[in-house]
């Protein structure tokens, strides 16, 4: 008998990821109206009538309830990009207890996480094209690491917990990057926007579209702007983004579709780029957003729906991949196996029989029913919680 651990959970061909950047304690008014318009919170409005959990909510996670969201907080007063532009209504995480409460409701939720991302973004300059990215502020390792853990406490005084991961603002890890974060007990990170590889055709060594290990810390590709519209999404056929992904499709001969079809069709990650808000602090949509991309993500998690992904937060895929990358199967025999750890007495995995369509069974060494095999893709598949250097048996039933 041939037993594999399956590259992801419950033997699925690929993960799939929702992130949404700038999540903060924070507002931009836009209209004249008294009510709140949908995209003027960043999340400040909590759960309130067209607030961006409302939005996201009703018009995407409501329709796709396996869909799971991994948020990207700002801790601390956000900047803005340009010096004299102001946000409606601006506070850190932890000066509002109606914010608090609304992190933590999110962050009792099954399908959502929230993870790190800096503590105020940046540093504003006189035009856009100069505003700094956080990380690009750090002047040194020792400042980068006194930061960063200014920021997780703050996250932790909110949420009772520290952040299992994160992003850097922008994708721009200046100087320290790497460094900082391998040093302040992160267990994963998305360091880079991967999705370079397919945009522009880049063949820098350093975007992956699967995981890896970066000085011990997982770092998670992001591989899909949301943004990149179907051509089929007609109601935006004049719009900019519209056009590019026109050009894209006469000019390389790419589309959303091909680019999805192909992170599945070889094991990799699927990990779905979004911002909270349409707006920047000088008013201007930035892309990708959740309010103008919503036809779009619809389209995708459609496409997705008929595909066998599994949908994941980044923590829980940075767990799989280290029991993954940490277990060895030793066979006892045709039938026995043990599951070697170097990390945990105890993991969640996923192992697969290579053999025939047989209906199998797993076994403790006192020949204890445990549980039924699953059949997926001509493979037998058990998902457990398994314990370490214990002897298991499969038998045929």
């Amino acid at each position: 008998m041939k037993l594999e651990i399956a590259k992801w959970k419950d033997n699925a061909v690929s993960p799939v990821v929702f992130m949404v950047d700038d999540i903060a304690n924070i507002a931009i008014k836009q209209s004249n109206s008294s009510s709140l318009q949908i995209g003027e919170d960043w999340g400040h409005y909590g759960r309130d009538k067209n607030s961006m959990w409302d939005f996201l909510s009703n018009n995407l996670l409501n329709k796709f309830p396996k869909i799971k969201t991994t948020f990207f907080l700002v801790t601390d007063k956000r900047v803005p990009m340009a010096l004299g532009e102001e946000y409606t209504y601006n506070k850190s995480i932890v000066e509002d207890k109606e914010f608090i409460d609304f992190l933590k409701y999110l962050n009792s939720n099954k399908n959502v996480e929230l993870a790190y991302h800096g503590t105020t973004h940046g540093e504003a300059a006189i035009n856009h094209e100069d505003f700094l990215q956080e990380w690009e502020t750090f002047h040194t390792l020792e400042y980068a690491e006194e930061e960063i853990n200014r920021g997780r406490e703050l996250f932790k005084k909110a949420l009772g917990v520290y952040p299992m991961g994160g992003k850097y603002c922008g994708y721009k890890e200046g100087n320290f990057g790497s460094d900082s974060i391998a040093n302040t007990s992160f267990r994963w990170w998305a360091y880079h926007w991967d999705g370079i590889i397919w945009d522009k055709e880049s063949k820098d060594s350093r975007y992956n579209y699967d995981l890896e290990f970066n000085q011990g810390v997982i770092d998670i590709p992001t591989t899909v702007d949301g943004s990149t519209l179907s051509l089929r999404i007609f109601k935006r056929l004049f719009t900019r983004k519209y056009l590019k992904s026109l050009y894209m499709y006469i000019i390389k001969n790419k589309t959303i579709e091909r680019h999805i079809e192909s992170l599945y069709h070889n094991q990799q990650v699927i990990s779905i780029q979004e911002h909270s808000s349409p707006y920047r602090t000088d008013g201007k949509i930035q892309y990708p957003n959740i309010v103008s991309d919503i036809d779009n993500l619809n389209y995708i998690f459609t496409l997705l729906s008929k595909k066998d992904v599994w949908y994941a937060t980044c923590t829980e895929l940075a767990d799989y991949f280290i029991s993954r990358s940490n277990l060895k199967i030793v066979m006892e025999d045709n039938n026995a196996f043990k599951l070697i750890s170097k990390k945990s007495d105890t993991v969640e995995t996923t192992i697969i029989i290579k053999e025939n369509k047989n209906l199998y069974a797993l076994y403790d060494n006192n020949d204890k029913f445990i549980s039924r095999f699953k059949i997926k893709n001509n493979d037998s598949y058990l998902t457990y919680n398994f314990n370490t250097n214990i002897l298991y048996k499969i038998n045929a039933i």
